[in-house]
């Protein structure tokens, strides 16, 4: 935890059976794991259909929401929700902004707060489903203090 990864390096640590990091575009659900990645600062120029509002409500817990144009029902989200009951671990990674590169911090594995799953509309109109992360452990106290800080880039 706390250490930087590629996304081609967490499909090799999650014994995946290829290199899937290609089309590992935020998460994706399979083989019995589920990463998770997200950047914290978003670029204000991105399109409002991934201007995603994901946010750490404290070192423990991250308000995420699944890609654009999915419901409560879509399958992939259905896997996520249900990841408590099925015991399919979430792995969380996060980097600073699109301006560190690609590789991004191991935040560790999460819960889903089944309490705050809900299916909202994105800025332009889409659907999405919003749920808060309880991570197993909290964010090591300086990689918080990092990724809460404001950039000057």
């Amino acid at each position: 935890m706390g250490e930087k990864y590629s996304r081609k390096d967490a499909c090799r640590l999650l014994n995946w059976d290829k290199d899937e990091s290609a089309t590992l575009y935020g998460y994706k659900p399979k083989y019995g794991n589920c990463p998770i990645f997200f950047t914290y600062e978003k670029d204000e120029s991105l399109d409002a259909s991934v201007a995603y509002e994901d946010d750490f409500l404290n070192a423990k817990v991250l308000k995420w929401y699944t890609r654009s144009n999915r419901s409560l029902t879509s399958k992939e989200v259905i896997k996520i929700v249900q990841s408590n009951e099925t015991r399919m671990p979430i792995h969380v990674f996060v980097k600073k902004s699109d301006g560190e590169g690609s590789d991004s911090y191991y935040l560790g594995t999460a819960k889903v707060d089944n309490n705050t799953v809900q299916q909202v509309t994105m800025r332009d109109g889409k659907p999405v489903v919003e749920m808060n992360l309880i991570l197993d452990n909290e964010v090591e106290k300086s990689l918080f203090h990092y990724l809460m800080s404001s950039s000057n880039t």
